[in-house]
């Protein structure tokens, strides 16, 4: 260990000289060693962060000796220009690093933990949004992958990429590789950050989220159809999170960790987390899925699944599907969302499809999803939910009201074929008021959970 600390003091005491020695500074530090370089964040509802690394103090003790053979990473001899090995006076006393700049310790900070060991069902190689990459973006994403096993600070430099380039790839591995929950959102290139780097600290949380997660899975694995597969997934993550904005940098509220794990409070999580927290069920359950990004019609950043159900693709929404409530019921669940095809969504409550908006406006696409054009999974189609005339589709709502009332639950909600026979069941909300008023309990109903685009008819059942 002592040998390894002496090779990265020596290392960065070169650095240091070799920048002291040029006449034109042209780093991205200032003078108090703070960073300028551009940095962006995958997802932008994350509070903005300085960038910085963080100050530590490494302390070096060394053996008696006057001069040490300067070493790279690898323990490798640094020759100069004469072929001959470059040296530096031995350092006996202990180093600050903040007198250094962040590139200066990244240069020569290599991986000093162990990596987490994590069993995963999935492989990189195949997710669909890595099989759209070139074979130059393939390599950085699987130095990305590595790197965060391995709990490295640095992968490239600075100018091996643009933003651009470094964010679309960076953003796919943090969007669909959920299991590196300790991964930061912030984007540098060439750089990764964490929310944690204790390897022990990860193995812990790895250890309570698949707690939770294989105890699904295992319930999961006893359903017939991917159908009823994805159905117990979702309903876990809706009847067991509530959407919360995290709270800075070290929030796990964008992580499969807060969905499964034991953070305080367990189960706030915003959409990406949602949306990751599915993906890593598919993965270990052997269900073909992804990550998908975008914003809402409000431009708000969002994320989502698309699924794999029997040969054709489905969007799925987990965070729209769970009702914010208040107050909150949790025997409530709606499956507006549940495996949708592209055409109920896109541009009419999902817009900018897997895309990435940078702060000045412009966007990246991370990749183009597999079309969603089938209907027969949808949850209001398979279970026959769907009525074309208003008769039926009278009695079938105030039946859903009926069954509501009863169970204390507050959706009660179908879809309807037609925008004439949404429009006539639309203007009875009177009606349907009076009628929820005569069960024990029920103080009335709410329209506001229709929704004309989809042609769903749903009364959020209030009680006293």
């Amino acid at each position: 260990m002592k040998k390894k600390f002496l090779s990265v003091l020596a290392l960065i005491m070169a650095l240091s000289m070799m920048a002291a020695g040029c006449s034109d500074d042209t780093g991205s530090a200032n003078a108090d060693g703070s960073d300028t370089s551009v940095s962006i964040k995958v997802i932008g509802n994350e509070p903005d962060l300085d960038g910085n690394v963080g100050s530590s103090t490494i302390a070096v003790t060394t053996e008696a000796a006057e001069t040490v053979v300067v070493t790279d990473g690898d323990g490798n001899a640094i020759t100069g220009v004469d072929g001959n090995a470059i040296t530096a006076p031995a350092v006996t006393t202990p180093v600050n690093t903040e007198t250094l700049s962040e590139d200066d310790i990244l240069a020569a900070m290599t991986s000093q933990t162990t990596a987490p060991s994590l069993s995963i069902t999935k492989t990189t190689t195949e997710r669909y949004g890595y099989s759209t990459l070139t074979a130059e973006e393939k390599k950085l994403y699987d130095d990305i992958v590595s790197g965060v096993e391995n709990l490295r600070y640095k992968i490239c430099e600075e100018d091996a990429y643009s933003m651009e380039e470094w964010a679309k790839v960076y953003g796919m591995v943090y969007n669909q590789e959920p299991r590196l929950f300790y991964m930061n959102s912030k984007v540098k290139v060439g750089k990764l950050f964490y929310i944690t780097k204790s390897s022990e600290a990860i193995n812990q949380m790895q250890s309570a989220i698949d707690a939770t997660a294989d105890k699904l899975v295992q319930e999961a694995a006893g359903k017939s159809s991917t159908f009823e597969k994805l159905k117990v997934f979702h309903d876990y993550l809706v009847l067991n999170s509530s959407f919360e904005f995290s709270s800075g940098d070290q929030s796990y509220n964008l992580s499969i960790y807060n969905a499964f794990g034991s953070g305080e409070p367990q189960g706030n999580i915003q959409c990406n987390g949602y949306a990751k927290a599915m993906q890593y069920l598919c993965d270990k359950a052997g269900i073909v899925s992804m990550v998908v990004t975008g914003e809402s019609m409000e431009g708000d950043s969002h994320a989502w699944n698309v699924v794999d159900v029997d040969g054709k693709w489905y969007n799925l929404d987990c965070t729209w599907d769970d009702p914010l409530m208040d107050p909150p019921n949790y025997k409530n669940i709606r499956y507006n969302f549940f495996l949708v095809p592209d055409n109920w969504i896109h541009n009419v409550t999902h817009t900018h499809v897997n895309q990435h908006k940078f702060s000045n406006g412009k966007y990246i696409t991370y990749f183009t999803p597999p079309a969603c054009t089938d209907t027969a999974q949808n949850y209001f189609v398979k279970n026959g939910y769907v009525y074309n005339d208003f008769d039926s589709a009278d009695a079938a709502i105030k039946a859903e009201i009926k069954k509501a009332a009863e169970n204390k639950s507050r959706s009660a909600h179908i879809m309807v074929g037609s925008k004439s026979v949404y429009d006539q069941l639309y203007a009875k909300g009177t009606d349907y008021q009076k009628y929820a008023k005569e069960f024990s309990g029920v103080r009335g109903i709410s329209n506001k959970a229709c929704s004309e685009e989809m042609l769903i008819i749903e009364f959020d059942v209030l009680y006293d």
